[in-house]
């Protein structure tokens, strides 16, 4: 930092006030807890409100996914399909490495997105 001259101004202080705040809520400890807001107490009353209606019974039902059935229709149809594109385009090589590609992308594909991103329907 370079040296001040006597000629030059006293620096400027800047800094914050401080700040007085209005207390809204009392300090912690000096009040009791009131029974209208025990979550516990809240909980427990709900809970027997529940118990009292039948509401806390819950019936599972086993539903059979068709997730199955819908992958191997899906894949058996496209890879038919890709397989039957290489069969008619096989004097042409370009033709036969594409729909081969295409039976690989189209099987991982579908298998990524049915196994793994969806869910059970």
């Amino acid at each position: 930092m370079a040296a001040l001259n006597e000629s030059d101004p006293p620096l400027k202080k800047y800094g914050l006030k401080p700040k007085e705040f209005e207390r809204v809520n009392a300090k912690p400890g000096t009040q009791e807890p009131s029974a209208d807001h025990d979550v516990y107490a809240i909980l427990q009353a709900n809970r027997a409100r529940e118990q009292q209606h039948h509401l806390g019974e819950v019936e599972v039902k086993v539903v059979k996914s068709r997730r199955r059935r819908d992958y191997w229709t899906l894949l058996l149809l496209t890879n038919a399909l890709l397989a039957f594109v290489a069969w008619q385009g096989r004097g042409n090589y370009i033709v036969l490495v594409s729909a081969c590609a295409g039976i690989i992308l189209v099987s991982v594909g579908l298998t990524w997105i049915m196994w793994f991103v969806m869910d059970d329907y």
